[in-house]
């Protein structure tokens, strides 16, 4: 058996570094966007998002206000920071504030337990909503020919071909014209 254990080496599990997060503060505005400046420099940021409902200020054909859905920081000009640069370099990253202090003036730091929990909690709510929105099948797949109804304005009666199908359940169709096809976004009625 020692031989066997020699030729078939079963793979070393690397462990997971538990190291701790800093507390860190945002300009107004600019959790998100901070999140990517700092990924680029090959840091860890973590902002928390949820997810709201919010008027777009326009009325549907129905009469009512058309609404979207839209990720916002669940701490507004927070966002937490993996320990492992110096904090010289974070200080320097446009949308960054600085750090929140504790009584002694140092950087608060959170176990890694604690941002582990937000971000379950965070991944649960995204998969809930994902399932409650979510997972609309098309009938219509790429390269299907339909014809489009006379809401389709000036091209009402032409046949075109399925393109792109969205998450929303909207297609784009390929019309075909002259010697050449032109892209159309459409709403699926039926």
């Amino acid at each position: 058996m020692a031989v066997k254990e020699l030729i078939d080496p079963q793979p070393v599990p690397t462990p997971i570094v538990e190291s701790p997060w800093y507390v860190m503060l945002t300009e107004p505005q600019q959790d998100l966007t901070t999140v990517w400046r700092l990924h680029e420099l090959g840091l860890e940021m973590f902002v928390p998002v949820i997810r709201r409902r919010v008027k777009t200020g326009r009325i549907g054909k129905n009469g009512h206000k058309v609404t979207r859905v839209i990720a916002k920081p669940m701490f507004p000009g927070y966002g937490f920071l993996r320990v492992g640069a110096p904090l010289a370099t974070v200080l320097d990253t446009r949308g960054v504030r600085g750090f929140m202090p504790n009584e002694e003036g140092k950087p608060v730091k959170l176990p890694h337990s604690a941002v582990l929990a937000v971000f379950r909690k965070q991944m649960e709510e995204q998969q809930a909503w994902l399932a409650s929105v979510g997972g609309r099948e098309s009938r219509w797949k790429h390269g299907d020919k339909v014809r489009i109804d006379q809401d389709g304005g000036a091209y009402a009666g032409l046949i075109a071909t399925v393109d792109k199908i969205d998450s929303k359940g909207r297609i784009q169709v390929l019309l075909g014209m002259i010697r050449h096809t032109l892209p159309a976004d459409m709403v699926v009625a039926a």
